[in-house]
């Protein structure tokens, strides 16, 4: 470490919890052509990407998606009308949370995100009432891996980049963490940060 942590930036999907779009859509009853589908020309598409940075509305995004697998309008309607089911809170983002706290950091998140699934989404989230500040792609316009967001951040809160760790399941997101100035992680597991950081175990 080039100085000490005081405070813990955290990505939201698949870091405090599981995007688990696919096994919503298979408790919707749809069939694996059909998911593997949604991921080529929804979830990983375009589209997706601007509804992260806030610059195309969920209802143009929807009708897009219709305009690309029109064999699948009702699935795809279906689909939005159900984003309570496309994640699922790690049950250790808000014990995790807790004891950073009471060793005295403090606690970010820096996340893309989707506008409407942001405020439907991070109100029933345990963690998001520990959090001491956030930053939303969609609600700023501006999406990592942009250096925009992470100076968004770090202005809005008055942090020093030195003193944040960065914690994101992205390689190009912990790359332009560290490009401006924050000490960053790549996440693979909550087992694999507890090994490389002892400031993520409890004290025995």
């Amino acid at each position: 470490m080039d100085q000490r942590i005081n405070n813990i930036v955290f990505d939201v999907g698949n870091v405090l919890i599981d995007f688990c779009w696919e096994e919503h859509c298979r408790k919707l009853g749809y069939d694996e052509e059909m998911i593997q589908q949604f991921a080529d020309q929804m979830v990983n598409s375009d589209c997706w990407s601007k509804l992260d940075e806030g610059t195309m509305t969920e209802e143009d995004a929807v009708a897009e998606f219709i305009h690309r697998m029109p064999q699948y309008e009702k699935e795809i309607l279906r689909f939005w009308d159900t984003p309570e089911g496309f994640v699922k809170e790690y049950p250790y983002a808000a014990p995790m949370m807790d004891y950073l706290h009471q060793k005295g950091y403090k606690v970010y998140l820096l996340s893309n995100y989707p506008l409407h699934m942001y405020e439907i989404h991070w109100p029933t989230f345990t963690f998001f009432a520990k959090v001491d500040g956030y930053v939303v792609s969609a609600v700023e316009q501006l999406k990592k891996p942009d250096p925009a967001i992470y100076e968004c951040l770090l202005e809005r809160y008055h942090l020093d980049p030195g003193e944040c760790l960065f914690v994101d399941d992205r390689k190009e997101n912990v790359d332009a963490a560290r490009r401006v100035g924050m000490q960053a992680v790549q996440f693979y597991s909550y087992e694999q940060l507890q090994k490389e950081y002892d400031i993520f175990c409890k004290e025995e």
